[in-house]
Order: C-alpha cells, then sequence, then structure tokens
C-alpha cells in the first residue's frame, strides 16, 4: 500500500508540475509577444514632408506685354519673378497658377486653375527656374486685339518635393 501511496505522490507532483509548466509557458509566450510588439521597432520610414509655398501677384494691365507668334498671331504675357522658385523645385517639384478676375482688394477671391479656357481667350502658364510666365491667346488660333484691361489676381503654388528614386 505504501508503494501506490508513493505513486499516487509522484502522479500528483507530476500533474502539478505540469500545469504550473503549462501556465509558465503561457505567462511565458504572453510576456514574449509582448516583448516583440513593444520591442520590434514598428517605426514607418516616411520620406521627409516637403513644403509647399504660394503667393499672390497683381498684374496691372500695363503689365501685359504684346507678342508675335512666328505666324504672325499676337498674344499676350506678362513674366512674374518667382525667386523661390529654385532649380530643385524646376526639377523635382511642382507649380500650380491661378487666376483672379476679382477686386484685388477683395478678402475673398475667386480663383480658376490654369490653363483656362474663358470667353475665347486661352490663359496658360509656363514656368522655368526663378519665373512664371503667364499668357493669353485666342482659344481658336487668333490674334487678340487687346490684354486684360484690369488689374488681375495671379496665384502661384510652389510644390517642393524630392525625386522618387526609380
Amino acid at each position: 500500500m505504501y508503494f501506490f501511496f508513493l505513486i499516487k505522490l509522484f502522479l500528483q507532483v507530476k500533474v502539478n508540475h505540469l500545469k504550473r509548466s503549462k501556465t509558465n509557458n503561457m505567462k511565458i509566450a504572453l510576456l514574449s509577444a509582448f516583448a516583440i510588439l513593444t520591442f520590434s521597432g514598428c517605426t514607418k520610414n516616411y520620406p521627409t514632408v516637403n513644403q509647399v509655398f504660394s503667393a499672390v501677384y497683381t498684374v496691372q494691365a500695363s503689365q501685359w506685354a504684346k507678342g508675335t507668334d512666328p505666324d504672325g498671331t499676337v498674344f499676350y504675357s506678362t513674366t512674374l519673378s518667382v525667386p523661390e522658385l529654385d532649380q530643385t523645385i524646376d526639377l523635382n517639384g511642382g507649380v500650380l497658377t491661378y487666376l483672379s478676375f476679382d477686386d484685388p482688394t477683395s478678402a475673398n477671391p475667386t480663383y480658376e486653375a490654369m490653363p483656362e479656357v474663358f470667353n475665347g481667350i486661352a490663359y496658360g502658364s509656363i514656368h522655368t527656374t526663378g519665373s512664371v510666365t503667364i499668357d493669353l491667346r485666342g482659344a481658336d488660333g487668333s490674334s487678340l486685339t487687346s490684354a486684360i484691361s484690369a488689374p488681375t489676381l495671379i496665384k502661384v503654388v510652389l510644390m517642393d518635393a524630392a525625386p522618387l528614386g526609380n
């Protein structure tokens, strides 16, 4: 009988050890999972956020210069000095232009994105390092007889960007 008692005691100890071992294994597994999630470096590497800049220019009626294409078509243009438009923006970023015929003193002007065709006139823009040129042309290819006769608001938006690396 003593022998059976020892076997029973041994089995109880073994069962208790297994139960504790299971509990300990679970604790260790949960702690390990927590540690992995905490210290795994869940950081995302985003490229540097570049900047967007804008300025509004008032173009007076006298600032529109008359030009003639090689085929004799008359157009008008004005060039804005934009020193912030550097070579990095010119090559990798973006330049957006907007036009408003609202009074320059208006607190809430309405802007139209260029290129734009309005009343038979095509409004466009081109840019290079340091400047933006706005031009007015006949939408049907005809010559213009005059430029804009009132002050005009031109908004220039510069978007700095890094090359994608492709």
